[in-house]
């Protein structure tokens, strides 16, 4: 029959090509001059049938306009909710189904039911839970991950190209498009006489909403199949059933190009009997398995919707035919094991109670009638990945790396050297270093994800990096209630705290190990929600003191300061804590007591001080706090007739400078001006405060002010330094002190902030456990950016991003086991897409951790050279510009010109030195270059770096000692002089300002 409104082919054509072209839905839809519900239909069509041709309707005929259109006049309620009528163009934020129109080039908001995914059917099981969950009475949701389907008829395509040609969509255009496979089974079946009109009324209409007519009776709704909803979407998991599908679904799956058949061979990419040493194709250095595993990488980096993913498929197999298959099913089935270990946890919608993983009937505190089916829908759930799980992947794969920390007698370093570490140290267990600190995703969006996430403090810092494990994520709208939040946290240590979890290491030696959380990092808002102390806003707002904050005026309000007391100020303890929660949860006291408003729920955590277990962490309180405090005093505006302001040209000066600095790569990113500081990440505001600002500020600065700054700064040097005595501690206490006494009388008391009196903290904590380093929110917020970045803006948020997360780790852990013997240029490009460190070939090693990097080139030593290392004999010499030593990248001064990254000054024991040339002096020798013979040499040419006749010096009179030590002015000379690798202390950074230079040792800011 004929159709109205139709869309003429050809300009169907067009819509297809330009989706294709990468194009959105808005932008085809102003291109084309149609609405944007009409593009949807028609790329939806397009992906299921493959074709923009006009195809036959199923069903008895009907006239276009005839069929009854659902509209949100008529939506009113979820079938199980209370009736509630909805105005036209307005969804309900609880509901999980609502949808706009996603175009691929604009970021949208995603609803709040993020993880409400599409129910499942019994009888339809489910093999691709991203393509096929189609069988139930809702339709599968669309998602970034998931086909379309095309549900629409020709007569809805009238209705829709009769909208207003707007950008806005009828939010009820995802369900009329969303129908699962089985509603469309059910235009192919025979109706009885006068059951038509009924059917096509129900086909239109969404079967988990009710639909008031115009009496007001609610129409009855129909039943749903019990059976989790989110199972097959989230976990992939193949339902055993009673085998029944309908022929819909089998032809489906038989001529899906998407799934792969039973012989793919991808499906064996880690099997141990997989031939994955083939080559690609004769002649290649590139092996099947390493391919397999730099595409899954690079799908997993940049996060490839399917469509792409198949077009990078199709490329790969174009330029070389048979090198790839044709599917990525088992990305699912053999990477992670993710489907049978994470945990959905659910709680109550109305009062957020812990619900565990089966909710019952009923909450057991607000009564509120539950359904696990409605939780899931209305994503009333968070992921939890089971510590145990975790703990014995990782220590199975390093235990031989646990206690071996760089450390050195008496001093302080690592956290290990901490005194409350050593008082708790028990022989067979493992401590944790925990945060829960949330996220946004987006400035402009309310929705945030907070995880859980720990690391093993037995580890040596560099493997602590790379071993963050992921127990728990949550994801929605503003924050979660604590209490319920880290209920299952709590549970699992108490089991892993009595009995512990056994675990075999490589020889196949069976242990059992204790679990116990001792550290948790977050930032002040979030440290003092888990405490349940009053915010740093209130009185008695610090969670280590009894400083209870004077309220000062600042501008046209208030703020509390936190000015140093001159009687000083008494600690908080756990024990006094207790008592104080109880006795406001007893009295009901609704403002508190000395800032205790009750109970912590880190209480109920095991061998967990809720004081001493905090700390003041200095990413936060100085990278994000003090620093860019006093940098917007300095350069703010408001402040222009202020003594420690500086003017527009200074603010010039200081751009030029900042951005003629050559960092070594220890420093990253590259420095940018202080005019673009409003989008400064924590890292470049620790590298201008430790490195940059004692030069660049020293000729600008007024002489009070910069001698203020440096007494912050020389603190920092000393806590953030490889090793720190007591004594060097105790110093860095008394400026840190000095530093906060004196910001009320040099910029304002309104200026003494709660992040100003944190500083007085720092030093407890160094001791207490290790430099401020070792435990610092850095390495969790790499993590939590790599969380972010998985978000794809899909409905099913918290999952996608959970599995994403878990994927990426389990691909950089096999990574180092499948590329072991590859090239160099594939382990180059392996690393720089996980950032996981070099993967280094056993050719390049020359001793104990030193290797070099690139081709070297044969060439013989000088006589200037051979007269430096006083030997005559001339073995065969091998020249490098790049080599790794202890960790530490070095390279020749010529290689750090041309790439502008200052890699060549360090400090030995002979003195500073620039390096000119390193050296690999091979011996004679039939060992066949082994790892443990020492005929290979790596000997290091310098040119000395002697200290200049002025050094800067500021005198402390109560201190009487030199702030700035720190600080070397060097002049450079024609010396020559050799060291070895063993003779490297460590790298320096050197900066030139008005023809002097200036020379520092760089913190442990990143690796050690």
């Amino acid at each position: 029959m004929p159709r109205g409104s139709e869309i003429p082919e050809g300009i169907r054509s067009i819509a297809v090509d330009l989706h294709k072209a990468g194009k959105g839905y808005k932008f085809i839809s102003k291109t084309l001059e149609i609405p944007p519900s009409t593009v949807r239909s028609i790329i939806v069509k397009w992906k299921r049938f493959n074709t923009v041709a006009t195809l036959p309707r199923s069903g008895r005929p009907t006239k276009a306009g005839k069929v009854p259109r659902l509209n949100l006049r008529n939506l009113v309620s979820f079938s199980k909710g209370n009736p509630k009528r909805k105005q036209k163009g307005q969804l309900d934020e609880d509901d999980p189904t609502s949808d706009k129109d996603e175009d691929p080039d604009e970021p949208n908001d995603i609803s709040e039911a993020s993880g409400a995914a599409s129910n499942a059917d019994s009888k339809a099981p489910h093999t691709e839970p991203s393509k096929e969950g189609r069988g139930s009475s809702r339709s599968t949701l669309l998602t970034g991950d998931e086909e379309m389907r095309d549900g629409n008829s020709s007569n809805q395509e009238g209705d829709n190209a009769r909208q207003s040609e707007s950008d806005e969509e009828d939010p009820m255009t995802s369900f009329q498009f969303a129908r699962s496979a089985a509603e469309d089974e059910d235009h192919k079946r025979v109706e009885p006489p006068g059951r038509a009109s009924d059917r096509e009324d129900s086909e239109k209409t969404p079967k988990n909403f009710s639909i008031i007519d115009e009496d007001g009776d609610e129409a009855e709704p129909s039943d749903t199949d019990e059976e989790d909803p989110l199972a097959n979407y989230l976990f992939a998991r193949a339902k055993g059933g009673t085998g029944k599908s309908s022929h819909h679904e089998k032809q489906k799956r038989s001529t899906s190009s998407d799934d792969a058949s039973e012989e793919d061979p991808m499906e064996q990419i880690f099997d141990p009997k997989f031939d994955g040493e083939k080559k690609i194709y004769s002649g290649s250095s590139v092996s099947v398995r390493a391919l397999l595993l730099l595409l899954l990488t690079f799908v997993l980096k940049h996060d490839l919707s399917k469509a792409a993913t198949k077009d990078l498929l199709a490329l790969l197999n174009l330029m070389v035919p048979g090198c790839i298959p044709s599917s990525l099913r088992f990305l699912k089935k053999h990477l992670t094991e993710i489907d049978k270990k994470t945990e959905l946890h659910l709680y109550c919608p109305r009062c957020e109670n812990y619900l565990g993983i089966e909710p019952g009937t009923e909450c057991g505190v607000c009564q509120q009638r539950l359904s696990k089916k409605s939780l899931l829908e209305k994503a009333n759930y968070f992921l939890v990945m089971p510590l145990e799980i975790q703990l014995r992947k990782v220590l199975t794969r390093i235990h031989s790396k646990l206690g071996k920390h760089f450390t050195r007698q008496n001093f302080v370093s690592d956290i290990n050297t901490g005194g409350e570490y050593r008082h708790d140290e028990q022989e067979g267990s493992i401590t944790l270093t925990f945060t829960c600190d949330g996220a946004p995703l987006l400035n402009s969006s309310k929705f945030s994800v907070w995880p859980i996430l720990c690391t093993i403090n037995q580890l040596p810092y560099v493997e602590r990096c790379k071993n963050v494990l992921l127990h728990t994520l949550w994801f929605g709208k503003g924050k979660p209630l604590l209490q319920c939040f880290f209920t299952p946290f709590i549970n699992e240590l108490h089991k892993l705290s009595h009995e512990g979890f056994t675990w075999e290491d490589e020889s196949g030696l069976e242990l059992n190990t204790r679990v116990t959380a001792k550290i948790c990092v977050c930032d002040s808002l979030a440290r003092s929600a888990v405490q349940n102390f009053q915010p740093f806003s209130s009185e008695f707002g610090c969670g280590f003191c009894y400083h209870k904050g004077e309220l000062v005026q600042k501008g046209r309000g208030y703020t509390r300061v936190y000015p140093v007391q001159a009687d000083g100020c008494d600690l908080r303890h756990m024990a006094e804590t207790e008592q104080l929660a109880s006795l406001v949860v007893q009295n009901e006291y609704p403002q508190g007591q000395m800032g205790v408003k009750g109970h912590s729920p880190l209480l109920l955590l095991p061998s967990f001080d809720v004081i001493k277990g905090f700390i003041p962490d200095y990413m936060h309180c100085v990278c994000l706090g003090v620093v860019p405090e006093f940098v917007n005093l300095w350069l703010d505006p408001l402040y222009a007739r202020k003594p420690f302001h500086l003017p527009a040209q200074s603010l010039k000066d200081l751009d030029e400078a900042l951005c003629g600095i050559q960092p070594p790569d220890e420093i990253r990113p590259r420095p940018r001006g202080l005019s673009d500081r409003m989008h400064w990440e924590a890292s470049e505001w620790r590298a201008f405060a430790l490195l940059y600002s004692p030069v660049v500020l020293r000729k600008v600065l007024a002489n009070v002010y910069y001698k203020h700054w440096m007494l912050l700064i020389s603190s920092l040097h000393i806590l953030l330094s490889k090793f720190a005595s007591q004594e060097e501690i105790s110093f860095a206490e008394v400026c840190l002190l000095q530093f906060v006494t004196e910001v009320p009388s040099l910029y304002g008391l309104e200026h003494c902030s709660f992040n100003c009196h944190l500083l007085v903290h720092l030093p407890d904590c160094a001791r207490n456990w290790g430099l401020l380093w070792a435990n610092s929110a850095f390495v969790f917020h790499d993590v939590q950016s790599r969380l972010l970045q998985t978000y794809s803006r899909t409905q099913s948020a918290s999952p996608l991003i959970f599995k994403q997360f878990v994927s990426f780790n389990e691909i950089v852990r096999k990574g180092k086991d499948v590329l072991k013997d590859a090239g160099a240029e594939i382990t180059s490009l392996f690393s720089s897409m996980t950032s996981c460190g070099s993967l280094t070939k056993s050719s390049n090693y020359i001793g104990e951790d030193v290797f070099t990097l690139g081709c070297g080139s044969q060439r013989s030593l000088t006589a200037r050279e051979l007269a430096t290392l006083q030997n005559k004999d001339t073995w065969p010499t091998t020249e490098y510009s790049c080599f790794v030593s202890r960790g530490m990248l070095v390279t020749t001064l010529d290689h750090s010109v041309s790439c502008k990254r200052n890699n060549s000054v360090i400090e030995t024991t002979s003195g500073f030195g620039l390096v000119e040339s390193a050296v690999v002096i091979e011996k004679d020798c039939s060992c066949d270059k082994s790892s443990s013979c020492s005929c290979r040499e790596l000997v290091v040419f310098c040119r000395k770096l002697l200290s200049a006749n002025s050094q800067p010096t500021i005198l402390n009179t109560q201190i009487n000692r030199n702030i700035v030590e720190f600080l070397v002015r060097v002049r450079s000379s024609d010396e020559l002089f050799v060291v070895t690798c063993q003779s490297i202390i460590s790298k320096c950074f050197v900066m030139q300002q008005k023809g002097g230079l200036y020379l520092m040792r760089l913190p442990a800011i990143n690796t050690l």
